[in-house]
């Protein structure tokens, strides 16, 4: 390695890219704002870190605390982040790490790397086939009141005045409908993992929802049941989001 960049820059690591053969690094997206194009270290015969150099400028002391106290910056690294990801998930399997995971070199980040092969063999192996899909469900009692009964925007407005200034706890039957819901989709997946919201309050809505692990082979049974579940919701009022198939985030420990 040269000791001249070991001393001026960082080694980046986005996550790792289980393969026989190096992954292709052809059209890789760009890579995190300040940092070089993304690369790849190897770790063990079938592993891959994908890497990039950070000046130490941009990625250390008090420029990287600044960075972190911008929301618009974190936001640009984040989306650097998740686009070199997810480009390497298309085609194999991944762990991801966490935005501004940083080794003092690509020596350190191998050698702390190779010391958890048998850990990271084991974390391939369980999640070979598998993809990540969230949902979140925003509890409406202001659609579903107004979709039944009310005929004008002053009987809107008021529904809404009073619904804000009633108790911030969903009724009992929005937190089972909801709930079951979430539920229901967890049979078809193969792990899952509630995710945190902020309580609801005056004028703030419930919302929940659940981070699922499917198999790529359900992904159709997985859609069709989303279908379902989201007519039957907005029926209630109630609006089911989906977003993914994402790498698996949520499910793996760096």
């Amino acid at each position: 390695m040269d000791d001249r960049r070991s001393t001026t820059t960082a080694t980046y690591v986005f996550c790792l890219v289980q393969s026989g053969r190096a992954p292709s690094l052809r059209s890789v997206p760009a890579s995190l704002p300040g940092a070089g194009a993304p690369r790849l270290i190897p770790v063990d015969r079938d592993i891959w870190a994908v890497v990039a150099d950070a000046p130490l400028e941009r990625f250390e002391g008090e420029e990287l605390q600044r960075e972190l106290q911008d929301v618009e910056a974190i936001s640009r690294h984040a989306l650097a982040h998740a686009s070199v990801v997810e480009f390497f998930f298309r085609h194999a399997p991944v762990i991801p790490l966490k935005l501004f995971t940083l080794f003092s070199s690509d020596d350190a980040a191998s050698a702390h790397l190779q010391s958890r092969r048998e850990e990271l063999t084991r974390m391939f192996a369980g999640l070979r086939g598998l993809e990540e899909w969230g949902v979140r469900i925003v509890a409406g009692q202001v659609e579903a009141e107004s979709s039944r009964t009310l005929s004008s925007g002053r009987d809107y407005l008021q529904v809404k005045k009073r619904l804000h200034d009633e108790t911030a706890a969903p009724p009992r039957s929005t937190v089972r409908a909801v709930d079951g819901a979430l539920k229901a989709l967890g049979r078809i997946a193969s792990k899952t993992r509630k995710e945190a919201f902020p309580a609801p309050g005056k004028g703030r809505p419930y919302v929940t929802g659940t981070s699922f692990l499917v198999k790529v082979e359900r992904r159709a049974e997985w859609k069709r049941a989303i279908a379902k579940t989201a007519a039957a919701l907005a029926r209630q009022g109630h609006h089911l989001a989906m977003s993914g198939p994402w790498p698996p985030y949520h499910f793996v420990s760096s």
